[in-house]
């Protein structure tokens, strides 16, 4: 089952720091040229794939070792047969030697060099060789109009390493200045944080990870897969009850906002739990007549319940702040949403407590409602969503889900995963309700601390694929039982590890040709 359209060889995620430690090491043990040969010839391979020999190839090449993989790229793109020409924008002569001695061969081989864009043929493709992963300037002149000819092109868009003016580490554009917008970023040994979270994801069109041969190594941050929830994937055992999938109690629903807590609660039910229990804050509401099996309580018996939701439509009354703090004070896995989060940000010993919890505890907030606990902006949040969301599950002790485009997950210990699944079909009133109510669901399940919010955010995403607009938040969860319902399919008829292997996004890997 094809979900998801980001190819990777690696989920793994690196830091620039920790890519300037392996770029050096590779430096001192294969030679210094070595990896910029390995990223031009990659380049150029993936490129033929796209399209065929002899069209017409522009590349825009950059002063510094992003424009030397540019000139190698194009040099094998040249001996593949394709007309190529490159661009040395704003005439900058390459800064380092292997950049320089990429430049010179491609001259030696007969290929032309141009300064003005504007100046060259029509191409069917064009290569984006600008800036790579060290950019910490906004675009501007010479180099600023390169990447507006680069998006102005009809033609097919490619990005190498990194959409020059993206910032590789949030995601933002470099001093709120747009660069270039590709259809295909082929990025090199292992994935950069920025491609898959904030301005980066509509910057990079398809993305392509390639190590260039080289051992990565282990990191703190990760893209979320299936392997990371493997347990959710596989079937039911037949002989078993509704006991042995938990209670979920969900306490919600103040005045006008009934609407949130029966979504969350829905979407738990819909989505595993074995029953659910709802209780209204400010609402006399007995039976919900699109779900009647639903269960409705004056006050859940929270230490009967598996997990517990608390916040969709809570409401700031006494009574919600009241059971706000039972919930907290309780020992169950807890998941802490929408206005529940607001009182935790408005009381410093609630936000206390809340860290000193001993069971699971997760929170799920929006970018508004992470700044209030952080007491910034929400534009400061935006500018790094990665980094504000371990200093959330730093504050809180909860693993956080910092929701929105590319949404990050983290733990307190510093681990993270940015979760590749989503579309803006989810940009809808009582998605995230939903979301709580998936996790919810995972925890009484019994699945795993970390595995739960991982397998709902990410299932959460997929259940979107296709839409742009037009899913409302109570389908959700139906669409991602029907993917759950899908692999389990799969793993009965094949066994686990085929179902796991088909119902991974695809992956296109190019192989190892190379060994450090």
């Amino acid at each position: 089952m094809h979900l998801f359209w980001r190819n990777n060889l690696s989920e793994t995620l690196l830091e620039l720091s920790a890519f300037r430690a392996l770029e050096e090491k590779c430096s001192r043990v294969l030679g210094s040229s070595t990896l910029m040969e390995r990223a031009g010839r990659v380049a150029a391979q993936y490129i033929s794939k796209l399209v065929e020999a002899p069209a017409s190839i522009t590349v825009l090449c950059g002063p510094g070792n992003n424009g030397g993989d540019g000139f190698v790229c194009a040099l094998r793109l040249k001996e593949m047969n394709y007309n190529v020409v490159c661009v040395q924008v704003a005439g900058k002569e390459p800064k380092s030697d292997e950049a320089k001695a990429a430049k010179n061969a491609w001259l030696e081989a007969g290929g032309l060099v141009m300064e003005d864009p504007y100046a060259t043929p029509k191409a069917t493709l064009v290569v984006d060789a600008i800036f790579g992963i060290g950019l910490n300037r906004p675009l501007k002149d010479d180099f600023l109009d390169a990447a507006m000819w680069f998006n102005e092109r009809q033609a097919i868009h490619v990005s190498l390493d990194i959409p020059s003016g993206l910032n590789s580490e949030n995601g933002t554009w470099v001093g709120k200045r747009a660069g270039c917008r590709a259809d295909h970023t082929i990025t090199f040994l292992a994935g950069k944080l920025g491609l898959f979270t904030a301005d980066g994801l509509d910057a990079c069109g398809h993305i392509h990870t390639d190590n260039l041969g080289v051992s990565i190594p282990l990191s703190n941050f990760n893209l979320t897969e299936p392997i990371d929830f493997r347990h959710v994937i596989e079937p039911r055992i037949l002989n078993t009850s509704k006991r042995n999938f938990g209670r979920v109690g969900v306490i919600g629903g103040g005045k006008g906002t009934v609407g949130a807590a029966l979504i969350a609660a829905r979407a738990a039910l819909r989505t595993g739990a074995g029953a659910v229990y709802v209780e209204l804050v400010e609402s006399d509401m007995s039976v919900d007549p699109v779900r009647p099996e639903l269960m409705f309580r004056d006050e859940i018996e929270l230490d009967k319940m598996d997990a517990v939701v608390v916040g969709p439509g809570l409401g700031f009354s006494a009574r919600a702040k009241e059971r706000l703090q039972a919930a907290i004070a309780n020992e169950k896995p807890l998941i802490v949403d929408a206005d529940a989060i607001t009182m935790i940000a408005q009381d410093e010993n609630m936000l206390n407590l809340l860290s000193k919890r001993k069971a699971h505890t997760v929170i799920t907030p929006h970018v508004a409602e992470a700044a209030r606990i952080l007491r910034l902006k929400p534009e400061e949040i935006e500018a790094d969503r990665i980094m504000r969301t371990l200093d959330l599950a730093l504050v809180t002790g909860a693993l956080t889900v910092l929701k929105g485009a590319g949404s990050v997950i983290a733990l307190r210990s510093s681990r993270c995963w940015i979760n590749p699944t989503g579309t803006p079909a989810l940009a809808t009133a009582g998605s995230g309700d939903a979301l709580s109510g998936i996790i919810a669901s995972m925890y009484a399940q019994h699945f795993d601390q970390v595995a739960a919010p991982l397998a709902a955010v990410y299932l959460h995403g997929a259940a979107s694929e296709n839409h742009d607009i037009g899913l409302l938040a109570d389908e959700i969860a139906e669409k991602v039982a029907d993917v759950i319902n899908t692999w389990r399919k799969e793993a009965r008829l094949g066994g686990v590890n085929t179902a796991f292997n088909q119902s991974q996004h695809a992956r296109v890997a190019t192989h190892d040709i190379y060994s450090l």
